[in-house]
């Protein structure tokens, strides 16, 4: 009887910190990703919709918002052994587990924040491939995001996922974009957002 050998995908957690700061990637469900570089549209986007976000979030007590800040599962940090390592463009934390992460965890400002934002916005860059756009999708609803977009500016579309939908809406410039119950005063019309 031959042994079958198990190799397990991802990387140390103190691993994933030494390496990030060579260069920057993404665990997707282990897997390694190069993260693609910036271009100026792509920065102005994540910060209109980020000014546009924090601005609600600051106004009320109820979420943490960040943007390109890396983010990993809870029981993956527990165990010091990551699968996923994951950097949206824009999100948003439950603001007392943020609170709760931060003061239980002695390391917490160097290391990356351990919890499941509620909800994230992607802007596709011109170079990142589509097969990795949909995996990193896949692996946002199977960690539990609750919202997410993506927006590509080439196009001028937005796809919004929802957890537990099979179906996902496509918007178009002409729409206006919302958080539904996560935030019920956010409102952005993509028109505005796509003309910066």
């Amino acid at each position: 009887m031959s042994e079958q050998t198990v190799v397990r995908r991802g990387m140390a957690l103190m691993d994933f910190l030494e390496r990030s700061t060579e260069k920057r990637f993404e665990l997707i469900d282990g897997e390694v990703y190069e993260m693609s570089p910036s271009v100026l549209k792509h920065s102005l986007l994540i910060r209109a919709l980020f000014r546009a976000l924090d601005n609600l979030v600051l106004a009320g007590d109820q979420w943490e918002s960040f943007s390109e800040t890396t983010f990993i599962p809870p029981d993956q940090s527990a165990a010091n052994w990551l699968a996923d390592s994951l950097v949206p463009d824009v999100a948003l934390f439950d603001k007392a587990a943020f609170a709760e992460w931060r003061a239980n965890t002695t390391d917490a400002d160097s290391r990356p924040i351990a919890l499941i934002p509620a909800l994230v916005a992607e802007v596709l860059s011109p170079t990142d491939r589509q097969s990795v756009v949909a995996r990193k999708i896949q692996r946002y609803l199977a960690l539990g995001v609750r919202l997410i977009w993506t927006i590509d500016p080439q196009v001028e579309q937005v796809t919004v996922y929802t957890h537990g939908s099979n179906q996902a809406t496509l918007l178009s410039a002409a729409d206006t974009i919302s958080a539904g119950d996560l935030l019920p005063d956010f409102r952005l019309s993509l028109a505005t957002f796509f003309n910066l």
